[in-house]
C-alpha cells in the first residue's frame, strides 16, 4: 500500500497542473496528426487553425491570462481565407498568440502540387487535368519560374489612328484620342495564335520609357493588318494612356509579349492553357520533373483576414509568430480585363473616371486637398484606383504583431494595413520572392481625416529582411506607406527591388503643398538598402512625396530620415529623393554609395523650388553629385569620400544599419 502522503502530493500536482492549464489556456494544432474533434491538447491536438480560433473565441471574454495556440510543424492547407474579427482577439488586456511550437516549422500553404508530368515536344513537358482555373505563378523546387515571354521588345503604332497627345490646364484633360489597339510587325504576334484573350502586353519601367510605372494590358483579339503586320486589339486601352506623359504604355514605347504557348522557348519558362487545363514547362538545367516539386497557387489570395467590424469595434491583441506563409494568388490582373496598370507604387488605376480625363483622383483647391474631391468612388463603391491583394490583410485593428515569420513565393503583397490600424508591430520577418510589395501601410485618400475615418498610427516595421520583391509588378517598392501617423521604419534590410526601397507619403502633385492632418511624426532610420530601382527609374533608396507634418504641428515634429545606409541605386534619381512638394523633413547622418551608375543618379535629388523646409545635415557619400533647388532647404556638413575610404562617423552608421536580430557588420 502506497503512503497516503504520496497520493496526496500526486493529486495536488495534478490539480495545480489543471489550474495552470485553465488559466493559461493553451491549445495545440497539428496538421498531420490532429483532429478537429479532439480537445486541442498536446496529446490530442486540433487539425486546423479555424478550429483553434473557434475554441479561443469561446474563451476570450473571460480570459485573465494570455491564450497561446501552438502550431506544430507541417503544412496547413488553405482553400479559403481564414477570417479573424473582433471576437477573436485578446480581451481584458491579454493577448491571443498563434506561434510555432518550439523549433518546429508550421507552413500556411495556399498552393497545390503539380504531378504527372509528361514529355511533350521541343524539350517542353506538360501536366494535364490541372484543377485550378487560372494562376499567374509556377514554382519549381522552390524557384519562381518565368511566364513565357518574348525575348525581344517590340514597338508599334496606334490603331486605327496614331496616338494623339493632349493639351491640359492643371492636369485636366481637354483633348485626347484613345486608340483601340496597336499595329505591330507580324513577327511579334500572329493572328492564328491560340487563347488570344490570355495574352498580355508588358511595359516595364525604364526600359519601356515608363519611368516609375509598369503596365500589364490584356489582348482582346489579334487580326491581320496586312501581309507583314498584326493588329492587337486591346481591352480598355484608353484609360492607362491618361496620366503623366512620361510613363504611359504608348504603342511607340518598347513592350514585351507574354503568356502564349507560342512564346515558350527558354528553360525555366511556363504556360498554362486554361481552355484545356494543361500546364507546359521547359525545365532548367538539372531539373527532373519526375521528381521535382512543382507548385501553383490555388484560388486563395489572402490567407489571413484580420479585420474589425468598424473603427469602434476593432480587432485587438493578436500575435502571430514563427509561421511561414506561401503560394498565394492574385488574379485581378487576369480576370478584370483592365490588366494591372500602375499609377505609382501600390496605387493601381482601374479606369473609373479616367477615359477622357486625367488624374481625377487628385484635385487641388488652393493649398490643400478638398475632401469632397480627393477620392472618387463609383456607383459600385469602388475607388478610382486599387491596391493589390495581400497574403495578410488588416483593417480596423489594434495591437497586432507579426514576428519571426516568413512570407515567400506570394502572388502579390505580403502584409497590407488598411484603415485604422494602430499599434501594429511587424518585427524580424523575412519577405522574399513576392510578386508585389512586402508591406503596404495606409491609403492614399486619407490626406484629410473626416468623421468615420482613421489613419494608420503607431505602426512599427523593424528588423525585417526584404529581398526580391516586385517580381511581377515592377513598380513595387520594398515598403510603401501612404498617409501614416507616428510610423517607425527601422533596422530593415531591403535588397534587390525593382523600384524604390522605401516610399513614404502621398499627394502634393505639381509641386503644390497639400496640407494634411494625417502624415506626421514618421521616422525612417537605420535601414540598409541596396540594389534598388533595378527596373523602374525616378525613384530612390528612400523616397518621399508630400508634406511631413500636419498643418497644426510645430516645426519640431517634422519627418525624420536618418542613419540609413543606401548603396547601388540602379535607375534611382537619388539615394535620398524628396519628390513632389516634399517639405518639413530632416534628412541627417545617412550614408549613400555607388549612386552614379545611372546618368541621373545622385546621393540627393531635391530637384524643385516647390520643396521647402527640408533640413539636410551631416550626410556622407562617395559621390559629390547632388541637386538642391529647394527653398529653405539648407545643406550643411556633407562629407564626400573616395571609393570605400569611409570616415569613422560613416562606418559607425554603416555598422548600425540593417537588422539587429541578425547582427553583422556590412563592410562591402
Amino acid at each position: 500500500m502506497k503512503p497516503q502522503g504520496t497520493s496526496l502530493r500526486k493529486a495536488a500536482i495534478l490539480f495545480f497542473c489543471f489550474i495552470h492549464f485553465i488559466c493559461k489556456a493553451q491549445y495545440f494544432v497539428d496538421p498531420q496528426k490532429g483532429n478537429d474533434q479532439n480537445a486541442g491538447t498536446l496529446g490530442a491536438p486540433f487539425r486546423t487553425v479555424e478550429r483553434a480560433r473557434d475554441a479561443v473565441r469561446a474563451k476570450t471574454n473571460s480570459m485573465q491570462k494570455d491564450i497561446t495556440v501552438y502550431l506544430r510543424g507541417g503544412k496547413y492547407f488553405f482553400d479559403e481565407t481564414v477570417q479573424f474579427t473582433e471576437v477573436d482577439g485578446g480581451k481584458n488586456g491579454r493577448q491571443v498568440i498563434y506561434q510555432a511550437y518550439r523549433n518546429e516549422k508550421p507552413i500556411f500553404e495556399a498552393g497545390i502540387s503539380v504531378k504527372g508530368w509528361k514529355l511533350a515536344e521541343r524539350g517542353i513537358w506538360k501536366a494535364e487535368y490541372i484543377s485550378v482555373d487560372n494562376f499567374r505563378q509556377l514554382y519549381v523546387n522552390g524557384l519562381r519560374a518565368d511566364r513565357a515571354r518574348s525575348s525581344l521588345k517590340y514597338t508599334g503604332s496606334g490603331w486605327p489612328k496614331p496616338y494623339v497627345s493632349f493639351t491640359n490646364d492643371d492636369w485636366q484633360l481637354e483633348k485626347q484620342f484613345h486608340p483601340d489597339g496597336i499595329k505591330i510587325t507580324a513577327a511579334a504576334l500572329k493572328p492564328e495564335w491560340k487563347n488570344q484573350r490570355d495574352i498580355e502586353l508588358v511595359w516595364i519601367g525604364k526600359e519601356s520609357n515608363c519611368t516609375w510605372r509598369s503596365h500589364r494590358i490584356l489582348v482582346n483579339e489579334l487580326i491581320a493588318g496586312g501581309p507583314d503586320s498584326t493588329i492587337i486589339k486591346l481591352d480598355n486601352y484608353g484609360f492607362p494612356l491618361t496620366g503623366a506623359s512620361m510613363s504611359r504604355p504608348l504603342p511607340e514605347s518598347p513592350f514585351y509579349v507574354e503568356n502564349a504557348l507560342e512564346l515558350l522557348d527558354k528553360p525555366g519558362e511556363w504556360y498554362y492553357d486554361r481552355s484545356a487545363h494543361v500546364l507546359y514547362y521547359m525545365p532548367r538545367l538539372g531539373e527532373d520533373l519526375r521528381t521535382a516539386e512543382a507548385v501553383i497557387p490555388s484560388k486563395v489570395e489572402t490567407i489571413l483576414s484580420i479585420k474589425g467590424s468598424s473603427l469602434t469595434q476593432k480587432i485587438k491583441n493578436l500575435t502571430f509568430s514563427g509561421i511561414t506563409f506561401q503560394h498565394t494568388s492574385w488574379l485581378r490582373p487576369s480576370s478584370g480585363r483592365l490588366g494591372a496598370c500602375s499609377g505609382q507604387a501600390d496605387r493601381y488605376i482601374n479606369g473609373h473616371g479616367q477615359i477622357g480625363r486625367a488624374h481625377k483622383a487628385i484635385h487641388r483647391k488652393e493649398s490643400f486637398f478638398d475632401p469632397a474631391y480627393d477620392f472618387v468612388v463609383d456607383s459600385n463603391g469602388e475607388a478610382e484606383g486599387f491596391k493589390p491583394d495581400a497574403c495578410v490583410e488588416l483593417d480596423a485593428a489594434e495591437n497586432i504583431s507579426f514576428q519571426n515569420c516568413t512570407f515567400q513565393h506570394l502572388g502579390a503583397v505580403g502584409i497590407d494595413l488598411m484603415q485604422g490600424c494602430n499599434s501594429i508591430k511587424i518585427h524580424n520577418n523575412v519577405f522574399e520572392d513576392l510578386s508585389a510589395t512586402a508591406i503596404v501601410i495606409g491609403r492614399w485618400d486619407q490626406d484629410y481625416i473626416s468623421d468615420g475615418e482613421e489613419v494608420c498610427k503607431d505602426v512599427s516595421i523593424t528588423d525585417n529582411y526584404i529581398h526580391k520583391i516586385g517580381q511581377e509588378y515592377y513598380n513595387s517598392p520594398g515598403i510603401t506607406a501612404f498617409f501614416t501617423d507616428n510610423m517607425l521604419i527601422a533596422h530593415n534590410e531591403i535588397v534587390d527591388v525593382p523600384y524604390s526601397g522605401i516610399s513614404s507619403g502621398w499627394g502634393s502633385w505639381k509641386g503644390k503643398t497639400a496640407w494634411t492632418t494625417s502624415n506626421r511624426r514618421n521616422v525612417i532610420e537605420y535601414n540598409y538598402i541596396q540594389n534598388i530601382c533595378q527596373k523602374c527609374s525616378d525613384g530612390g533608396g528612400i523616397y518621399t512625396i508630400g508634406i511631413g507634418k500636419s498643418r497644426t504641428d510645430p516645426d519640431s515634429l517634422t519627418g525624420k530620415i536618418r542613419y540609413n545606409f543606401i548603396k547601388d541605386t540602379g535607375y534611382a534619381h537619388g539615394a535620398l529623393y524628396p519628390d513632389e512638394g516634399s517639405c518639413y523633413y530632416e534628412i541627417s547622418s545617412n550614408v549613400a554609395e555607388n549612386v552614379e551608375g545611372y546618368e541621373k543618379g545622385k546621393w540627393l535629388h531635391l530637384w524643385s523650388v516647390n520643396h521647402h523646409n527640408i533640413k539636410v545635415e551631416g550626410n556622407f557619400s562617395n559621390s559629390a553629385k547632388y541637386i538642391n533647388k529647394g527653398v529653405l532647404c539648407p545643406l550643411t556638413n556633407h562629407t564626400v569620400y573616395q571609393g570605400n575610404n569611409r570616415p569613422e562617423a560613416a562606418l559607425k552608421i554603416i555598422k548600425m544599419a540593417g537588422r539587429m536580430s541578425n547582427r553583422k557588420e556590412i563592410s562591402n
